[in-house]
């Protein structure tokens, strides 16, 4: 299987200023999944040179728009443009029922294409098209926001979505062989509700994946995010690398970054 980072950027201000793209990650294996597709997926997709119209399923972590903003034109490509009944929007609850204020991320209109429409909550594992996937607990200000674990047959692949530390985050992703980590600030500088790289390096120290990533940067990530995953491997010992746009991860008896 295949991991292509369409956007390494995330937070408000990453997002407004588009200093790194938003576009979410791909994730191509017999299904091709698009996970948390924040603005300007459509248009990442495009200078992947992937056609959106081969999306099988949408997966999004929780209703912030920086991982959301594209799900419905995605749902649109999914759906063959809407003429077609299709296709999988998996999230958390908050993305597909909505909770309180927050969401739902899709119209009436997009739901009524999608075949079928599956809530995410930790502990939970539902299939995607035979792919099972299981959503983990977070601490996040989307209260019902989820981390997740896709099991492939090359190997399980974790994403641990936008959260705060807290003891017992690590076990959810002891059987990742490639652990996708959201981190937000560099060093210690840790604010409400995400990772900073401190908090990678101790999640690491517990978790052992042959490839750890480190993506969705804020701005103080800008330009030092190579340096601090040069930190983390050497601090604990995991081979880690800072996602760039437009990388490419095959997933196979090796693992190999592109």
């Amino acid at each position: 299987m295949e991991i292509i980072f369409l956007g390494t950027g995330g937070g408000r201000w990453t997002t407004l200023m588009q200093r790194l793209r938003t576009g979410g990650i791909r994730l191509h294996g017999e299904s091709r999944i698009h996970l948390d597709p924040g603005p300007g997926a459509i248009v990442n997709i495009a200078h992947a040179g992937i056609s959106a119209l081969r999306t099988d399923a949408v997966v999004v972590s929780h209703s912030h728009p920086d991982h959301y903003n594209d799900a419905e034109i995605l749902v649109e490509a999914m759906t063959r443009g809407m003429r077609t009944t299709r296709g999988t929007f998996t999230g958390s609850k908050s993305a597909v029922e909505g909770v309180e204020d927050i969401g739902p991320v899709l119209s009436r209109y997009h739901a009524s294409r999608v075949k079928e429409l599956q809530v995410l909550e930790p502990g939970k594992r539902v299939s995607i098209n035979g792919l099972a996937v299981e959503a983990a607990q977070t601490r996040h200000s989307d209260p019902t926001n989820v981390g997740l674990n896709f099991l492939y047959e090359e190997g399980v692949v974790g994403y641990i979505s936008d959260t705060e530390y807290f003891p017992g985050i690590e076990e959810a992703y002891a059987e990742a062989r490639v652990l996708i980590i959201n981190v937000i600030r560099p060093s210690n500088r840790r604010i409400p509700w995400h990772l900073c790289t401190e908090d990678v390096i101790k999640i690491l120290h517990e978790v052992k994946p042959e490839l750890a990533v480190m993506n969705h940067f804020g701005m103080a990530m800008i330009g030092i995010a190579d340096r601090e995953a040069r930190r983390v491997e050497r601090e604990t010992g995991v081979a880690t690398v800072a996602a760039k746009d437009f990388m490419r991860i095959a997933v196979g008896d090796e693992i190999e970054v592109r």
